[in-house]
Order: structure tokens, then sequence, then C-alpha cells
């Protein structure tokens, strides 16, 4: 009887435990498959030859694997992808130049009206970019940038410069209290403080900041689509929509390595990044 007590509530916690872990890695594999499925079938078609999308049926393996779609989304994509590296670069410093002053002095600093200032700036990440695109463009025409690289970093920075205000305030306020009193017990000026104490302590958030600044210059396909045209600094992400619609006939192929490249260096970014992103948004 007592053997039966005991074992009724352990049979019924082993069994949840399995019907947890059951849960648990059959959603792991539903999004690992999700995931990759997608990615491997681009990786795949870009190594096709041209005749393989028409008449090969269906299948996986290249039949005849080739690197054209790959030397041809390079050559003719350099100077796309140049322009997207200049955009996303721009909008990630000058974001920081302008974001990192601003949140250190929303997070530690007090002042009349520090509430309010934040709110009022907040109020932009409430609305739908879309509204500002006919303004914004009518602006930059009278300002002489419309079509230029520096145009498409300023305009960038209407909602990035929210967001990294945000994150950075936050990451701000959650560092002890009076580390600027302390440094300054050892000589060191308000200026000094912030930059040889506070700032190298925010580095995971100035990391993940940047990196999600980086992310809107790189991927962004509104404000770049309208800011810019075909004969001035067009993007990466602007000229692979273009080559999926444009034209009667597509090669499927160009296409997905091109989508390959444009996804390559926030890849990369991401894994350098990571760690810091991790210890940012845990704080």
């Amino acid at each position: 009887m007592s053997s039966a007590t005991a074992s009724g509530p352990l049979w019924y916690q082993d069994r949840g435990d399995a019907l947890f872990a059951l849960l648990k890695y059959t959603t792991i594999m539903f999004f690992t498959v999700m995931v990759l499925v997608p990615l491997i079938s681009v990786v795949v078609v870009s190594f096709w030859s041209p005749p393989e999308f028409f008449g090969a049926g269906p299948h996986i393996i290249p039949q005849e694997p080739t690197l054209d779609a790959w030397v041809t989304a390079f050559t003719g994509f350099q100077d796309n992808l140049i322009n997207s590296a200049l955009i996303a670069t721009g909008t990630t410093a000058l974001a920081l130049l302008i974001c990192i002053p601003g949140a250190y002095v929303f997070g530690r600093q007090e002042f009349p009206g520090k509430e309010w200032g934040f709110r009022v700036i907040m109020v932009a990440l409430l609305f739908p970019y879309i509204l500002l695109i006919i303004p914004l463009t009518d602006t930059w025409y009278g300002l002489g940038l419309f079509n230029t690289i520096p145009g498409v970093i300023l305009a960038y920075q209407v909602f990035v410069t929210p967001f990294a205000i945000w994150i950075l305030r936050d990451f701000f306020e959650g560092l002890p209290a009076n580390l600027e009193e302390a440094a300054q017990v050892f000589g060191c000026s308000q200026w000094q403080a912030f930059y040889k104490v506070i700032l190298p302590l925010s580095l995971p958030a100035v990391m993940a900041t940047g990196f999600l600044a980086f992310l809107v210059g790189w991927n962004d396909f509104l404000f770049s689509n309208m800011l810019t045209t075909g004969t001035g600094p067009r993007p990466a992400v602007v000229t692979l929509y273009l080559q999926t619609v444009g034209g009667e006939s597509r090669y499927w192929g160009l296409v997905m390595a091109q989508a390959l490249i444009v996804g390559t260096p926030p890849t990369v970014l991401y894994m350098i990044a990571r760690r810091h992103l991790t210890q940012s948004f845990a704080v």
C-alpha cells in the first residue's frame, strides 16, 4: 500500500517530464525544419544551371552544378553591396554618435522635463513609418539629399534613434549608482568618468544597439527604395527585390545567390556580437 502510494506521484512526475521533453524537442524540431528547409533550398537552387529550372523535374541535388549564378551575382552586385555597406555603416555610426550621449543624459542625469522629453522621443515608435515617406521625400528634394547616401543615412535616424536611446537608457540606468562620483574621487572629470568608466561598462549595450542599427541600414527596403533611384546609390536589397519582380524571365539561381550574399554580412555580425547581445538584453 505504501509502495503504491509512493510510486503514484513519482509515476505522474516521470510521465509529466517525458511529456514536457516530447513537447520541447518537437517544438525545437519544428522550428529547426522551418528555418533549415527554406535555407537549404536557397543554397541548393543557387547552384542549379538554368535548364534545370524548366526541364529537369522536381529534384534537390543539382544535376549540373555551376557557379555561374554566384559569379554573376558578385560581379553585377558589387556597387549595390558597397552602397548598402556605406548606408548601414553610416547609419550605425551616426546613431551611436547621437544616442550614446543622449541616452546617458536620460539614464543618469537629472534635469527638468526629463521624463516628458523621453516620452516625446518614444512617440516616434508608435506610428507606421510609411506616414513619413511623402513629407520626407519632399523635404529631401528641397535640401538636395534625395538620391544620396547621406540622405538615406539621415532618414534612418528617424526610427533608429528612438529605439537606440530606449535600449541604451535602460542599460545606463541599470549600472550601479555613484560610479561617476567614485571615478571623480580618483581625479577624473565628469567627462573622463563617462568615457573611462561608464562607456566601457556599457559596451554590450552599445554593440547590441549598433548591430540593430546596422540591420536597419542594411535590410530596410521602404526608405531606401523611396529615397533612391536607379541612377543613384541604390542599395542591394532594393536591387534584389527588382530582380524578383522585374522582367518576364528570372534566373532563380542568380536571385538565390544574391539573397545569400545580402544575408551574409548581418549573419557574420550576429555571430560576432551574439555574446554582447545576450548580455545587453539580459539586463
